[in-house]
């Protein structure tokens, strides 16, 4: 995966640098285009000057720049940078002198006075600059060369006289070969983003391997602590101080290996608990019974109802054990309709006095009538028989249970108060797990395993509601439950 990470970073870092530099590239010879293209203007400008001079002087005829050739005004220019400036005077046809004198090239009209003019006629100086022709108005060459076919990078200037186009002159310059110069100064520049690009290339391979170590390195965290987790090693801690999601992913793998590892320890403690709650009847049936085949004890109705004792006791703790089972992975079945919650905690109440009363304990109820709430009766009424008979095995005689079911602002509150003994505080909250024990003072109990409270929770949550423990004002424990009130209550 780094190295998949390294690639993908490196590719998209060297996309970009390649976009960068073309763009830079090509942002240079536009530039540079516009470079020479105001170079070329000028000089047209410059040659501009001086045909127009010989334009005039030939009574608006092209007729001696033919004959000399568009050349040598092209190479007189080359030697003088600006035309000479003469005073006003007559020419021939009357009225002043154009503003510029001819130049020193009309001299060859007398040297070669019977020369006819060549159009076509090749440069005879490949230095005095890029192809050059001069055109009349209608595009028809006149003197010069002509590289119509080749429209790229062409350059026109207009020749007026009196605001009228009498002509223009047109050149074909090469971007690439302009000038020796030119050519050296295009050379070194891409050379140079030749070596940035290298340079920034090889930095963007560096920075993309460190970035990739860094953000691989807390998923490689996270990998290692899973492959822990998954070959049974739940003491995984990935302490971090990201902020980030990665951070958070992190910290959920710390707090799933806690969790794991909690889980196995209530199993393992599961497992202990039942085994022991099963071999103490089991011992003592194995003893009664050996008892009775060798003879010691008669085989008479009293042998036989401590015999049937130790089997319902062995009986009740397989059906806790498969309630648990079933409220655990959420199998227990619930059919929820509206019930009156006031008649079925009078109707347990009821069920439990005659065992209280043996014991010599004191049920007082407070009992608010007509609370009505969507539940399945059935799996309420195991719940209130659950709490009244753990109340009524954990008191001492002789004792007291206070039961109150009432209406609050938020909520229906059933509590129930029992006398000492008490729990401390911080066991309240265990006191839901599944045979979880406490101090001797509350161990004694007629029969159970320790799992009705655990059942009860289950069975308080899929009521959507609420179940805690805490110290009675009574002296022994506190337990209450907490349902959510109808809609329309509230």
């Amino acid at each position: 995966m780094t190295t998949k990470l390294f690639l993908i970073l490196l590719g998209l870092i060297t996309t970009m640098l390649v976009i960068s530099l073309s763009l830079a590239q090509w942002s240079f010879k536009q530039g540079f285009l516009e470079f020479v293209s105001g170079i070329e203007q000028s000089r047209l400008e410059k040659i501009s000057n001086d045909v127009l001079a010989q334009y005039v002087l030939s009574k608006n005829s092209w007729e001696d720049v033919q004959r000399i050739g568009l050349e040598d005004f092209i190479n007189n220019n080359k030697r003088f940078n600006s035309p000479p400036k003469h005073p006003p005077m007559n020419n021939r046809g009357g009225g002043e002198r154009p503003r510029h004198a001819p130049p020193p090239h009309q001299q060859l009209l007398a040297n070669r006075p019977n020369e006819k003019p060549n159009p076509g006629a090749p440069w005879r100086d490949n230095t005095s600059g890029p192809p050059t022709g001069l055109f009349d108005v209608n595009g028809a060459l006149l003197s010069g060369d002509d590289h119509s076919d080749n429209s790229q990078n062409s350059f026109s200037y207009p020749l007026y006289i009196d605001n009228i186009k009498v002509g223009e002159l047109r050149s074909w310059p090469s971007i690439e070969g302009s000038s020796e110069s030119a050519n050296l100064f295009a050379q070194k520049q891409f050379s140079a983003f030749l070596i940035i690009g290298l340079v920034c290339l090889i930095l963007a391979g560096l920075l993309s391997l460190l970035v990739s170590r860094k953000l691989l390195q807390p998923i490689k965290l996270i990998m290692q602590g899973v492959s822990q987790l998954s070959s049974g090693n739940y003491a995984v801690n990935l302490t971090t101080n990201r902020k980030d999601e990665l951070g958070e992913l992190m910290d959920n793998v710390s707090y799933l290996s806690q969790t794991l590892n909690k889980n196995r320890s209530a199993k393992n403690r599961l497992f202990a608990d039942i085994s022991h709650e099963l071999r103490t009847p089991l011992t003592v049936l194995t003893g009664e019974i050996d008892l009775l085949k060798e003879g010691v004890r008669p085989f008479n109705l009293k042998n036989l109802l401590s015999l049937e004792q130790e089997t319902e006791r062995l009986n009740h703790l397989v059906e806790d054990l498969y309630q648990l089972s079933l409220s655990d992975v959420g199998a227990l079945k619930y059919s929820m309709v509206q019930t009156n919650l006031s008649e079925t905690v009078e109707r347990c109440i009821q069920s439990v006095s005659q065992h209280a009363g043996a014991k010599s304990i004191k049920i007082t109820a407070d009992i608010q009538h007509n609370i009505m709430m969507t539940m399945d009766n059935r799996r309420i009424e195991q719940l209130c028989l659950n709490l009244l008979m753990n109340s009524i095995a954990y008191t001492d005689t002789p004792g007291q249970i206070d039961i109150a079911l009432s209406v609050q602002q938020e909520h229906i509150s059933l509590r129930i108060n029992d006398s000492k003994p008490s729990v401390k505080h911080s066991y309240c909250e265990k006191l839901f797990e599944p045979m979880f024990r406490v101090d001797s003072s509350r161990t004694s109990r007629e029969s159970g395993a320790g799992l009705g409270l655990t059942i009860s929770k289950n069975i308080a949550e899929a009521h959507q509601g609420q179940i805690k423990a805490s110290p009675s004002s009574l002296g022994g424990l506190c337990i209450e439950v907490m349902f959510p009130l109808p809609r329309g209550e509230k």
